[in-house]
């Protein structure tokens, strides 16, 4: 502490006026700055930030790095300081009069604009590139959903970045105000009524500056869609699965789907169809191109585009057995706790759960996370009444340790071996079977890597993705392996495209990037599957179909049979119009699918505001 107050009673001796009150205001502005600073510069050099307590008594000598930051900090406000007091010297500034209250005032009232522009510049840029394959839509939906039992990762790279990036914005801003509100320019009288004009007229400036950059950044399109202009997609092409004649074969088949978190093509190899230059999932290339069906975009390898509402996991897993996007009725919705508060989860909508549950299926849900995060235990126990199997059963099991957490709850190592056990058990039962699963590893940013992942690449994304086929190969080898494989049908499909942004910054940036599908074991055949314009929506019908299911119609939600020779709605109006469609504000949506559940929660969260106020 003598560190910090040697150095801060130099400063403020210095430059401050004779004025105690003056030096409260200021005592902890500047140890504020002097921290922010140590924090800037600690991140360039990327090293791990886990002991703040340097920062509070940076001569304990914990960390030398930390410490010798610290002081390069508190010298270079020193430095800025001396520069003041120089040009107070020279005579290029004199002293204004004492700070007085309503100066004050102001100064934080701008700042504080000034925060808020600056929040809004650096909050756009960092979505935009930590999300780049989200809509505007879609990245309110993920930056509100809750902390819950999820990898605090992007929360503490939010932290470090856009909001360190705007305390320091508002701060070097701030502490120009400063200066100005305690010195005038000698070359330029002015009065002192001229300061608080000068003052907000210039953080108003920023803010609108700041606000139309943010905007420009995301998209005026796609925020004018989201907020602004209504579509009548739904009235006019959604099916009513509820009103349509499906016909189940005489043996029905059991269903295995498993969601592999950020599975794209694009990370297979040029000379296949992706995009990379080495082909880090040789064993899902083999199972699509060679030993299932798969629908792709192109010739080799490919698969399905995103669109919003089905870009990130809650929201795909919804859409790809529902054949509806999911997203907020609402533009101003707080859908933190849509799912987790509230009866309801999407109640409008009926879901390939539903659907084999009225054939007699037993149905699971197993995952490595927490089936409470963005609301998925809900959806699925409202929509099949599916046995849910998470990290907290596994904990009850014995699986694990009570305390074991690691990324979202237990790595996909321990997932697929665990989940052998359940699916066995589920095959041992006479009625058909629907075992769902959900992989984790390959989650941004950068994946989580175990002591067994190999060093391949030298780069850790790439190691767990290559780690991540390999275990999805040897499943699916013993899942072949068993007597109940005759009669099921293997579902391996991509939630989304990966979040890590930055993972294809030196790959074609006109390269198409798209979701991974295969379907193994069925005794369907498709008239068509290359060159489709296909989406998360048709895989409700289509998964249906490989079971063997026949669909009146050929299409269920939005989505359609891709075994069939109907065109999808993506091919049939054109991906860039079906896209648009989807971004845009529906009133039969909000009231006959989302059915009001949604502005219930923001209601009551509203309710609970005022409550607390």
């Amino acid at each position: 502490m003598l560190f910090w107050f040697v150095i801060l009673v130099l400063i403020l001796t210095k430059i401050l006026p004779n004025d105690k009150k003056v030096y409260y205001l200021f005592f902890p502005y500047l140890a504020f700055v002097m921290s922010t600073v140590s924090f800037l510069l600690l991140r360039q050099v990327n090293d791990e930030m886990v002991d703040l307590s340097v920062y509070l008594f940076p001569l304990l000598g914990k960390n030398q790095l930390n410490s010798l930051l610290t002081f390069f900090a508190a010298v270079l406000i020193f430095a800025v300081v001396q520069l003041v007091r120089a040009l107070h010297r020279k005579g290029i500034l004199e002293r204004r009069s004492p700070l007085t209250k309503k100066q004050i005032t102001w100064v934080l009232v701008s700042s504080l604009i000034v925060f808020i522009g600056s929040l809004l510049v650096s909050t756009s840029f960092w979505a935009v590139h930590s999300f780049g394959n989200l809509t505007f839509d879609q990245m309110i939906y993920t930056i509100s959903q809750p902390l819950g039992d999820s990898d605090p990762g992007q929360i503490i790279n939010y932290i470090l970045n856009p909001l360190l990036n705007t305390f320091a914005m508002t701060l070097s801003i701030t502490s120009f105000f400063l200066v100005f509100s305690l010195y005038r320019p000698t070359f330029k009288r002015q009065e002192k009524s001229f300061f608080i004009p000068m003052v907000i007229t210039s953080s108003l400036f920023l803010l609108i500056v700041s606000a139309s950059i943010s905007i420009r950044e995301i998209g005026y399109a796609d925020i004018k869609a989201y907020y602004f202009e209504e579509t009548e997609i739904y009235e006019e092409y959604y099916v009513d699965p509820r009103e349509v004649n499906l016909t189940f074969p005489e043996e029905k088949r059991n269903l295995i789907y498993i969601y592999l978190e950020s599975m794209e093509t694009s990370y297979a190899s040029q000379e296949v169809g992706g995009v990379k230059s080495e082909n880090l999932i040789p064993h899902l290339t083999q199972l699509a191109l060679n030993e299932g069906v798969q629908f792709s975009h192109q010739t080799g390898l490919g698969g399905f585009y995103q669109v919003p509402g089905a870009n990130q996991t809650a929201s795909a897993m919804v859409a790809q057995t529902s054949g509806l996007p999911l997203r907020a009725s609402g533009g101003d919705l707080d859908v933190n706790f849509y799912g987790q508060d509230g009866s309801d989860f999407f109640p409008g909508a009926y879901s390939l759960g539903e659907v084999l549950e009225t054939q007699g299926y037993n149905q699971m849900l197993f995952i490595g996370s927490s089936k409470d995060f963005a609301g998925r235990g809900k959806y699925f126990t409202q929509h099949g009444n599916y046995d849910i199997r998470d990290v907290y059963w596994a904990r009850e099991q014995g699986l694990i340790p009570e305390d074991y957490w690691e990324w979202w709850g237990y790595e996909d190592r321990k997932l697929f071996d665990f989940a052998k056990d359940s699916l066995s058990e589920l095959a041992a039962k006479d009625e058909p079977f629907n075992f769902t699963m959900l992989t984790t590893d390959t989650h941004f940013e950068d994946g989580f890597a175990t002591e067994e992942t190999p060093n391949l690449f030298n780069d850790q994304y790439s190691n767990v993705i290559h780690d991540n086929d390999r275990q999805v190969k040897a499943f699916i080898e013993w899942i072949q392996a068993q007597p109940f494989y005759e009669n099921t049908t293997v579902v391996i499909v991509g939630d989304h495209l990966t979040m890590d942004s930055d993972f294809f910054d030196n790959d074609d940036q006109n390269y198409q990037r798209t979701v991974y599908n295969a379907f193994l074991n069925t005794t369907q055949t498709a008239s068509r599957v290359t060159d489709r314009q296909a989406t998360a929506l048709d895989l409700f019908p289509t998964t249906l179909a490989a079971l063997n299911v026949t669909i009146e119609g050929e299409r269920l939600g939005l989505g359609t049979n891709l075994f069939s020779a109907k065109p999808t709605l993506a091919e049939e109006l054109g991906f860039d119009s079906f896209y648009t469609e989807l971004t845009k504000r529906s009133t039969f949506y909000a009231e006959k699918l989302m059915q009001g559940t949604d502005d219930e929660i923001y209601k009551q969260r509203e309710a609970e505001k005022e409550a607390e106020e």
